[in-house]
Parts: C-alpha cells; structure tokens; sequence
C-alpha cells in the first residue's frame, strides 16, 4: 500500500512537505532541543543519537510504492522545522493507519500541532482515502489527549501495560477518528 503524499500542505503561516536528506541536520536539532520531553513519550528517542539517524528515518519515510510509514516536517515561515506528523501502520489496504504528531518544546501551546494535525487529517481524508485513523497515547499526556479531542478523535479504550518506554511499562489510551466524523 503507498499513501498519497502531498508535494505540500498549507496550515496558517506553516508548510508541511515531506523531508529530505537535506533536512537532516534541522531534524537533529528538534530532537535534540526536545529530547527530554519526547523521552517521556516516546520510545524512538533514545534511538537517535546523531545525523545519520535522523538521515536514516528521512529515507525509510521517503514515497515509495510499498511505504510503511509517511512522515511530513512541519515547517514554519523562513523554513524552521518544528516538528513532525506522521502516518505509521497501513492496514486495509491504506484505509486504516496510526496518526502521530510531535511539535518541538518551545514552539508548544501555540496552536502549531493543531494546525499542522488538521492539514494532515484533512488532506488524508479527502484525497487519501483513508477511513479511519487512530492514536495511541500514554495516559500522562493531557496535551495530547486534549488535541485529539479538538480535532475530534473519540475514546475507544486503555490497552493496560502495552508499551515499554524507558525500562517500564505503561498504558496506552486508544483514540480513533472516522472520515464520517471529520468536519474540520
């Protein structure tokens, strides 16, 4: 199954375009100016430990015919990057896939992941033909779960001790969104 990948979404002032090797070095500085907090949540962090990671991720989630995993940077004004979507997971010949998103720590609570969620959504709904996407996310993370209920992803339940993340297991609440319900 191959996503539809845009050439670039448009959200406010932002741009939203798949990354590039060129893009490396930015994505490193993200990570690496958001590591403690992205620690917290989620258990690829530790995984990066230079360019050439970042580099790596760039190429798995680059078009291809068979992709497994579709990832934008989210891009500000003068081309900063702030942050990350993603698709993970195709199941039912691409109508199904795992919503992800992480914007980086000083440009939080400024609207950006909404934003930037409500182009990706709105573009995989509409042009995509995707029908139903769904998040997973540790219960300790009221961001995000309050993201997702604006965008109006519904509570499906709690998977109990599903995810090992820094040695330890934790829960994960399990958040779905339908082409039906969309109406952003």
């Amino acid at each position: 199954m191959a996503f539809v990948v845009p050439k670039t979404l448009k959200a406010g002032s932002m741009s939203l375009r798949c990354l590039t090797e060129h893009d490396s070095p930015a994505l490193w500085d993200a990570i690496s100016a958001s590591r403690p907090l992205l620690r917290r949540r989620m258990r690829w962090v530790d995984a990066v430990q230079s360019i050439d990671d970042c580099s790596a991720f760039i190429a798995r989630t680059q078009p291809a015919p068979e992709m497994t995993e579709f990832a934008v940077g989210v891009f500000e004004g003068r081309g900063r990057l702030s942050g990350v979507g993603a698709l993970q997971h195709p199941a039912e010949d691409g109508q199904v896939a795992e919503f992800s998103l992480w914007i980086r720590v000083e440009r939080r609570r400024r609207g950006k992941g909404f934003a930037a969620a409500k182009a990706l959504i709105n573009h995989f709904f509409r042009k995509a033909g995707v029908r139903r996407l769904y998040a997973r996310l540790e219960p300790a993370n009221p961001e995000a779960r309050g993201l997702l209920r604006k965008l109006g992803f519904k509570y499906e339940g709690r998977l109990r001790r599903e995810k090992r993340l820094n040695g330890r297991w934790v829960d994960q609440e399990c958040w779905g969104l339908l082409r039906q319900e969309w109406k952003k």
